[in-house]
């Protein structure tokens, strides 16, 4: 198995973490190959103490277009450019076949668009690359509990209109899926309200009555293991007592700050809809550290490892 990964912007932390995920990695039987320009690599090589690692042979590294002008701790074009010439470096050896799963690290959105990324991000840039046209939406694990979004990277004024019947259900058809691969069986569904008190009965909104009970209601028909409709302030409180596997949720906040605040260090986010297992760590470039080997590499070696287990259940072509 081959595991791309890509090294995130040169600003921030990713070139360390990637270094301090070759270093302790825990998977053996997983090749590498490295994404990142020589510059960036062998930078987060010296901030994190590991030169020596510049000539192991345990990995490999697939040298990318370094747009010199970036400094440690600042988003820019540059760096945004940098960062883009190794997803592209990537993306390519994904339709290529080249790779089996792709994990990369913390990267920021604003960097990409000052070098001129026009897809709102990492999602839809791998969607357009890879000419999936189904729906994608991302999916986030933290230990055993999964979370499907049905909205993400959209400003929260969009949101109530993004929420449809059938966007409820690709999202949770796409989670379900992931979460069977890790788990070997079907997940315990819950789904989230959008509203306070799911609406009080449509006083405060009428989405939990004309969107999400008819979706729970499909859900059901076809088979899916699915409680609630619960408010989203209580419904992660009901994780342990009604064995969740996976909660469906309406925006980005509403899973991100439950999970983690549950674990941090452990959250990894998989792009749904993939022909691939494509998996980062839900962390950023941490901007503030960068440059000084503060930066802890949990949270990407839980998406190396998370998507070292997608990969070996992706063998026959299936999309996540």
């Amino acid at each position: 198995m081959v595991i791309g990964v890509v090294a995130g912007d040169p600003s921030g932390v990713g070139p360390e973490v990637t270094a301090k995920l070759l270093a302790r990695r825990r998977d053996a039987a997983a090749r590498i190959r490295v994404f990142a320009s020589e510059e960036a690599f062998h930078s987060g090589l010296a901030v994190a103490g590991l030169g020596a690692l510049s000539d192991s042979t345990d990995f490999q590294l697939v040298p990318t277009q370094d747009v010199a002008g970036y400094v440690p701790g600042k988003a820019s074009a540059e760096g945004g450019a940098t960062t883009l010439a190794a997803l592209e470096a990537a993306a390519a050896a994904v339709r290529d076949g080249t790779v089996d799963a792709i994990v990369y690290a913390p990267l920021n959105k604003q960097a990409l668009w000052l070098a001129g990324h026009t897809d709102i991000d990492e999602l839809h840039f791998f969607r357009s690359r890879l000419g999936v046209s189904g729906f994608c939406c991302e999916l986030n694990s933290q230990g055993k509990l999964w979370t499907a979004r049905v909205t993400s990277h959209i400003p929260l004024r969009e949101v109530a209109d993004a929420i449809t019947v059938e966007s409820v259900l690709a999202a949770a058809r796409l989670g379900a899926e992931a979460v069977r691969k890790v788990k070997g069986a079907e997940p315990r569904i819950a789904i989230a309200g959008l509203n306070p008190h799911l609406g009080e009965g449509g006083a405060m909104g009428r989405e939990e009555i004309d969107v999400l009970l008819p979706a729970i209601d499909v859900l059901r028909a076809e088979g899916f293991d699915v409680v609630g409709l619960y408010p989203a302030d209580t419904i992660f409180l009901q994780v342990e007592e009604k064995t969740i596997d996976m909660v469906v949720t309406m925006f980005h906040d509403q899973g991100q700050i439950a999970l983690k605040a549950m674990g941090f260090g452990q959250t990894a986010t998989v792009m749904g809809g993939m022909p691939i297992p494509i998996v980062t760590a839900s962390q950023g470039t941490a901007y503030d550290i960068a440059g000084r080997n503060l930066a802890d590499p949990s949270g990407l070696l839980a998406a190396f490892d998370l998507a070292v287990h997608l990969g070996r259940t992706n063998r026959h072509g299936e999309e996540l």
